[in-house]
């Protein structure tokens, strides 16, 4: 019954905007062996997290990257296979100067697995628009954002049914462009970091509040899908529900929380 529910479903194991007691920042569980970014991995998968082989990162912030360090350093000895980092090259670089870099912490890319002569780290270079094959049924597109640094979300696939991770984004316009020329796309999971009284700050730091939200949103030609919010910062989480609740006009969001499903649907 589980195996069933993992193809039909992503499983959220981070899903908010900063860490805090209880809330994990962004990861979005594919399949046992694939996440899209990093935030909370090592909570949410404990030993488990030794079978990761793949993140897709949306970009190089900390909240998306931060156990990447953890999960290696806790099952170092334990891993058997080379952890694949995928990214935009702006992404790539950022992680391997700023953070696993030999100052911040090991750059694992030059550290052999245990016992083994592969790698521990495997960067691997990606380009938006460009459809990668996971499996024989699943897929993942990444698409470009609108955010202070390179940035993408992701189109993921299986069958014939997609789920849109939208990841950091001020504006919704490439999110809108895709969608309504993607009707196999069923959900789709948009952020919404601050409350409105902070929208000067999330201007400049290129998120959303619900106003800006939905205004974009009531632009849109679909509304044929299912949507998700995350990415809200716990410190402000009941004031943005009691704002989205009162933009949210004829749309009928989901907020998410850490271990919720996205479904294909």
């Amino acid at each position: 019954m589980e195996d069933v529910k993992r193809q039909h479903s992503i499983r959220v194991l981070g899903a908010f905007g900063t860490k805090a007691k209880g809330f994990g920042t962004t990861s979005f569980m594919l399949n046992p062996t694939t996440t899209v970014d990093a935030g909370n991995l090592l909570d949410a998968l404990e030993k488990e997290s030794i079978e990761v082989e793949n993140i897709w990162l949306t970009h190089s912030h900390l909240d998306h990257i931060v156990d990447i360090a953890y999960i290696l350093d806790n099952y170092f000895s334990q891993r058997t296979k080379t952890l694949n980092i995928m990214g935009l090259p702006e992404t790539i670089k950022a992680v391997k100067e700023n953070f696993l870099n030999d100052t911040v912490w090991p750059d694992f890319s030059t550290i052999k697995l245990y016992g083994k002569d592969a790698m521990v780290v495997k960067y691997i270079e990606i380009e938006a628009n460009k459809s990668y094959q996971i499996s024989e049924n699943e897929t993942i597109r990444p698409f470009l954002t609108d955010h202070t640094v390179a940035s993408c979300g992701y189109v993921y696939t299986i069958d014939n049914a997609s789920v849109m991770i939208t990841a950091d984004t001020y504006s919704l316009d490439n999110v809108k462009n895709i969608l309504e020329t993607n009707p196999d796309i069923k959900s789709v999971i948009i952020e919404c970091s601050f409350s409105n009284n902070m929208k000067t700050l999330a201007l400049e730091s290129k998120h959303l509040t619900s106003e800006l939200l939905f205004a974009q949103l009531n632009s849109f030609k679909r509304d044929d899908f299912s949507l998700y919010i995350n990415h809200i910062k716990p410190t402000y989480r009941q004031k943005i529900v009691e704002e989205i609740e009162a933009f949210r006009g004829k749309w009928k969001p989901i907020i998410l929380k850490d271990e919720d499903f996205v479904y294909f649907r």
